[in-house]
């Protein structure tokens, strides 16, 4: 045997100390495992005021009047950007009042508007503007907002819609949706909420538990008033980082949309109170919805049956993305296996194309959850990390999970480039999204919709908090195959809920193991054939690649060369295709290479490139 170097020889020395049966060809080939280089770097903060961020661009934004400094915007500003409404954030009422929408965050108290002002506001609703309150409280505002009374409770499990009571309801059309859990009555105590007595002639869209309404609606001349006594804090960004009061009635599998339907009202309170209005569409191409198809790889023999997936995926003209578990090291949980044959096999659906590849982390882990955050010098093979019972690990950290199987998948895998995450056990520890994003991630794929009570994706907040997002996108779980009934007899129920999330124009995320092809495998194939023809399939993390360029697309109306034209102005900050806007009117024509759909009312920009600036001259039906 040739001589060996320095490094091959420590990683035979710490497997063989740490694995005294394990075999020295299996060590041989691991110490072999090529590492690629993954800089670890500085923390970063946005520190950007949102007035600045989010900047005042043209009439057709809605204006986000920032009332307190008691709470941040960033809940609003979420709900907002995954609906596609154009917004801005603004802190003088008079700017606002330039805008025929205006939502009022967090809060109305004594302290927000003078006299002169609110009699600003009232004017600008009877002569047709709109405005959305969240948790008004002053007397000033009770003829405005339609209350006579608010009382403030910590004790509201439940909100009851009332179908069909007005427009910005138009979303909410299925039972999941008309009545929406808070939290758990486990609980005595979860956040706080307003419930109001309305005005005679006010008109009540919700109501809690205890009677008392949640969402007001009061006419005004020619405009409308909308109260809502709920902060979006807590029924949108809560949930988002998993920190709700167990608000959700399944944890997967089903339709939970105790975070959207918040998000749909303000989407829907847009569309039919601007005429004319245009909106950014969350799927690409002109589609409802899209089906995002994965598989978890965490097994010793996970791996040849991947092949049988990836072979009726490309048959079925549809790919996927394979999370891998790139386990080095045997613990009491289970043997090493990424080497040899295994990896061969990877490299095999790698070579097949359109296939993309995710990390699963290393020992993939019950703890992972409670891992330290580690110091970021993790790297193979000195990190060794060991599951010592079915929940319970030693000598592992997030950092390491993250990094090192970075460092495997990216230094064995010609032209792999790991950017997705996928924890294993889905457990998520706080400083997951801190560790991913300063080792070069981009996505994370490790909350179940149910459980975070949304299906649209979402940018994860840092340390899963409620201050900043980290940079990175969250695209949660609709679908896993672990579940009983067993997946096979899921396809009914599993089509309802992607027809439910197209209605919405939401997304769904399907985890089904590689661990066996068989029924898994034919019951994924029923589930292609029957989607509907208005869903995509297509791999997880191509649409997360879309998603980023979408959430990070600048975009503008401009007043056209005649009344019944506009001009959209596009800047793409990374390359993305499949863009499409949607138009409240019908559209004759369009220029500049977009494609424009048999309805008229939507289009689908041709593919841009990163730093491209772009202009489509758009003429109605009328």
């Amino acid at each position: 045997m040739a001589a060996m170097r320095p490094a091959l020889l420590l990683a035979i020395a710490l497997l063989a100390v740490a694995f005294p049966a394990f075999s020295q060809n299996a060590a041989i080939q691991i110490s072999q495992l090529r590492v690629a280089d993954v800089p670890v770097h500085p923390l970063t903060h946005d520190t950007t005021d949102p007035t600045v961020a989010f900047p005042e661009l043209f009439p057709m934004q809605v204006a986000l009047y920032w009332s307190s400094d008691d709470e941040n915007p960033l809940a609003m500003i979420h709900t907002l950007r995954e609906m596609g409404v154009p917004f801005f954030v603004t802190r003088d009422i008079d700017q606002a009042l330039r805008h025929r929408l205006i939502i009022i965050y967090p809060d109305v108290g004594p302290k927000t508007f003078t006299g002169p002002q609110i009699e600003a506001l009232a004017q600008h609703i009877r002569e047709g503007g709109s405005a959305f309150a969240v948790n008004a409280l002053t007397g000033a505002v009770k003829p405005l907002f339609g209350f006579r009374d608010a009382v403030a409770s910590r004790r509201r499990f439940r909100v009851d819609f009332v179908p069909n009571s007005d427009a910005i309801l138009r979303y909410l059309n299925r039972a999941e949706e008309q009545s929406v859990p808070l939290g758990s009555t486990k609980y005595a105590d979860i956040f706080w909420t307003n419930g109001y007595t309305p005005a005679a002639n006010a008109t009540v869209l919700a109501r809690y538990d205890d009677g008392s309404a949640a969402l007001v609606r009061n006419t005004i001349g020619q405009g409308s008033t909308y109260l809502c006594g709920i902060s979006y804090h807590e029924v949108v960004l809560r949930n988002q980082v998993n920190r709700d009061y167990d608000a959700e009635r399944h944890y997967a599998n089903a339709f939970e949309p105790g975070a959207d339907v918040w998000m749909l009202l303000l989407r829907a309170w847009y569309e039919s109170n601007t005429p004319g209005g245009v909106r950014l569409a969350s799927i690409p191409d002109g589609q409802d919805s899209v089906l995002l198809l994965s598989h978890d790889v965490d097994w010793e023999n996970s791996f040849a049956p991947m092949l049988d997936f990836a072979r009726m995926e490309t048959a079925a003209h549809a790919r996927s993305t394979f999370f891998i578990q790139t386990k080095y090291v045997s613990d009491a949980n289970s043997v090493s296996f990424f080497y040899g044959k295994d990896l061969d096999y990877l490299r095999q659906i790698k070579a097949l194309g359109g296939f993309t590849v995710g990390s699963h982390s290393i020992i993939h882990s019950r703890a992972f959850n409670r891992f330290d955050l580690g110091d970021g010098a993790e790297s193979f093979p000195s990190y060794q990390p060991r599951g010592t019972g079915f929940d319970s690990a030693t000598g592992a950290t997030v950092f390491g999970e993250v990094r090192v199987s970075k460092e495997l998948l990216d230094g064995n895998l010609a032209g792999q480039r790991t950017i997705f995450f996928r924890a294993g056990h889905l457990r998520f520890p706080p400083s997951l999204p801190e560790a991913l994003v300063r080792t070069g991630y981009l996505f994370d794929s490790s909350f179940t919709a149910d459980d975070v009570l949304t299906h649209f994706p979402y940018a994860l907040p840092l340390g899963l908090d409620f201050d900043e997002d980290s940079g990175l996108y969250e695209f949660p779980l609709t679908f896993e195959d672990e579940e009983q009934p067993p997946l096979p007899q899921r396809i009914d129920a599993m089509l309802d809920v992607i027809r439910a999330n197209a209605e919405n124009q939401a997304i769904n995320v399907i985890l089904i193991h590689s661990n066996q092809a068989g029924p898994k495998l034919a019951a994924e194939q029923t589930l292609l054939r029957e989607l509907p023809s208005d869903v995509t399939a297509t791999d997880l993390q191509s649409f997360a690649e879309f998603w980023r360029g979408h959430e990070r697309l600048r975009w503008e109306v401009q007043p056209g060369s005649a009344a019944n034209k506009l001009r959209l102005v596009v800047t793409a900050a990374e390359a993305v295709s499949g863009i499409t806007f949607e138009f409240q009117k019908a559209i004759a024509e369009v220029t500049g290479g977009a494609r424009l759909l048999p309805d008229r009312h939507r289009i689908v920009l041709p593919a841009l490139a990163a730093g491209e600036n772009a202009a489509f001259d758009i003429g109605y039906a009328d």
